[in-house]
């Protein structure tokens, strides 16, 4: 079930454009909104409550599930999960029109898209577009898949909630230091999904040639998830590169990232028949 809820998710996705309803950031902003205004208590807005508070949603999702103990309910509720937890249809619709402006020269709207790409991974505004694609394919693909498969469609959501709520306290123009804390989590979250994603590169990849860099930094208990990935795929990626192609580099990682997953969506249905998955 994991498996077949996981390939019409995708499916569903890659196929048809997503509505900002079916984004896990548009329920959960929601309510934040609505339970802040209910819960305007002073006990409320400490740290604890506010973790418990954001995380209430995809915990709801999951006691639901308990609940009802119903085996076409938890499959549909499972491809639902994914589908809000995986939508990144604005870095789709962005890096499309980064293409375009490309092929056609014109370099202020790249730069523009090349922003609106790197706020969308959560980096800095001076990443590159593969750096920042990168990233993306990781936190909204690869590492639900893995929190799916481990947790089901709780996993899934917790993951999403970390993500955007880091994402939400790192935002320039957020004033709100006071939960700081969800960084961190993020970065416990992806310590062992990011080494996977590293291996998974190496098979799809220059294997011999990335082997070394993910040894290296996998071996390193503090090294930054995202750095480990932009090495491992730098180094993996075994396409020549012509200097004057806006594209190509960005376009041959984004290739590499996806044949990582298919190679992990692989993986899954070998322990899907194998009984370890069910």
């Amino acid at each position: 079930m994991v498996l077949i809820a996981l390939l019409i998710a995708l499916s569903i996705e890659r196929l048809y454009h997503s509505p900002d309803a079916l984004h896990w950031q548009f329920y959960l902003s929601r309510w934040q909104h609505w339970s802040a205004s209910k819960l305007s208590d002073e006990k409320w807005q400490s740290a604890p409550a506010t973790f418990l508070r954001t995380i209430a949603p995809a915990l709801f999702v999951g006691l639901l599930i308990q609940l009802l103990d119903n085996l076409l309910v938890t499959f549909l509720v499972s491809i639902a999960a994914l589908l809000l937890a995986i939508n990144c249809e604005p870095a789709r619709v962005s890096y499309k029109t980064y293409l375009k402006a490309a092929n056609r020269g014109d370099d202020e709207t790249c730069q523009q898209h090349q922003r609106a790409l790197s706020q969308y991974a959560g980096l800095g505004e001076k990443t590159s577009v593969n750096q920042s694609l990168i990233w993306i394919n990781y936190r909204h693909y690869l590492a639900v898949m893995f929190y799916f498969v481990l947790f089901g469609s709780v996993g899934a959501l917790l993951y999403a909630t970390f993500r955007i709520a880091a994402d939400a306290e790192n935002n320039p123009e957020s004033q709100d230091n006071s939960t700081s804390y969800w960084s961190r989590l993020l970065w416990f979250a992806d310590w062992v999904p990011a080494r996977l994603a590293g291996f998974g590169l190496l098979i799809v990849g220059h294997f011999s040639r990335a082997l070394p860099v993910w040894i290296q930094l996998t071996s390193t208990p503090y090294s930054e998830p995202k750095s480990l990935l932009f090495e491992v795929a730098e180094n993996a990626e075994d396409t020549p590169q012509h200097p004057d192609d806006k594209t190509e580099h960005a376009t041959c990682q984004l290739k590499l990232m996806r044949r990582q997953q298919i190679f992990w969506v692989a993986v899954i249905a070998v322990l899907t028949l194998s009984g370890a998955v069910l």
